[in-house]
């Protein structure tokens, strides 16, 4: 019987670790999170990132859950879909620790995905691919401000044209009593009350962040499955088959890198 059978496993509750590196009991989440000078093996970036994936469905999906049900029960939950009045972007208050848990995690997540390829001998320089939606949500912001900015001088332009028009077009004193009666509406008929226009900030920032969600969501997808399909499975050491799973103990490892047909993943 080989010595590995024999010896300790390294975690009684998952005894399919076999890497000492991935010991739950040794991780450090700190350093993990916030430290892009060191390395982290598979598991314990995984752990990582699955805390990061799954607050973030959270911190949506439980609050506008929760905010729909009550609202078809009856509650009044307007003021949770206004944004809030100190906040500087025009989020949803409900949304508000989703936004910036999302922003921190995009750090975090970097940080992390660094420490990975780091442990598997890649370059770390692949870690920016984690940033990729990050700064396309900020170019479609620039963008969505820029277009918001314009649509507002437009409908400004387009409202002063139509002051003037309807200057113009007004009746002028001189007529008769019964033409100003003939062309004023019909008591039946009501014009359509309007609130006021949305301001330039209004409109810069709801046409900002309306890009800028569009694109960070097109673009995350294929980022969480690159990291899913590759880098959460990248051999810890650079070590062995690009797989799933703790399956090589560091002894093991250490005969496949002096081995002559030692297969090291270029990945």
């Amino acid at each position: 019987m080989s010595s590995h059978h024999l010896a300790e496993p390294i975690d009684h509750h998952r005894p399919w670790i076999r890497d000492e590196r991935d010991d739950p009991a040794r991780m450090d989440w700190l350093q993990t999170l916030f430290n892009p000078f060191g390395m982290t093996g598979k598991l314990h970036f995984s752990r990582a990132w699955t805390f990061m994936f799954m607050g973030r469905v959270l911190l949506f999906v439980v609050p506008v859950f929760s905010a729909s049900i009550a609202s078809m029960a009856g509650a009044n939950l307007a003021a949770a879909w206004k944004p809030l009045s100190f906040f500087p972007l025009p989020i949803p208050a409900l949304l508000v620790p989703f936004f910036i848990f999302t922003i921190v995690t995009a750090f975090t997540s970097w940080v992390a995905h660094v420490r990975r390829f780091a442990d598997a001998n890649r370059s770390t320089l692949k870690a920016m691919i984690v940033l990729i939606p990050l700064i396309l949500g900020l170019v479609g912001f620039a963008g969505g401000v820029t277009m918001g900015v314009a649509g507002y001088e437009a409908q400004k332009a387009q409202a002063a044209k139509a002051a003037v028009e309807s200057e113009e077009g007004s009746v002028p004193d001189a007529v008769p009593a019964a033409d100003k009666a003939k062309a004023k509406p019909e008591s039946g008929q009501t014009q359509p009350r309007r609130g006021p226009p949305p301001t330039m900030k209004q409109m810069a920032l709801g046409g900002g962040m309306g890009m800028a969600t569009a694109l960070w969501v097109l673009a995350a997808l294929p980022v969480m499955l690159w990291t899913l399909l590759h880098v959460a499975r990248l051999p810890n050491g650079g070590v062995g088959p690009v797989r799933t799973g703790s399956d090589l103990t560091q002894e093991e490892q250490r005969k496949l890198a002096t081995a002559p047909t030692a297969y090291q993943t270029t990945a």
